[in-house]
């Protein structure tokens, strides 16, 4: 389930059930922030361990604004790390190598 929210509004969004952190309106620009997920035998099986992904997505002007994006990495980590939250900045997407 996506959520989607200004920059203003990071500081008072709960991040505590949040997997991924998105920047742009959608999770198909940049993915700030991944933390680690657990799946189960039967959701892999099943092909639902996407399904119950919480992602937040924080509309930004211009991704190309690096001094914008450092300026959110930096609220994220403080709110993640206060949280005592773990995971990936800047995640690398593997490729489907399935043939």
């Amino acid at each position: 389930m996506d959520k989607t929210i200004t920059v203003d509004q990071l500081a008072a969004t709960d991040l505590g059930s949040i997997n991924e952190i998105w920047l742009g309106a959608t999770h198909t620009q940049l993915c700030l922030w991944r933390g680690e997920r657990v799946f189960t035998h039967e959701m892999m099986s099943e092909g639902t361990h996407d399904q119950n992904v919480r992602r937040l997505c924080l509309q930004l002007v211009n991704l190309e604004d690096q001094a914008a994006v450092a300026n959110v990495e930096v609220i994220v980590r403080e709110r993640l790390k206060a949280m005592g939250r773990e995971g990936e900045f800047y995640p690398a997407e593997e490729a489907d190598t399935y043939q």
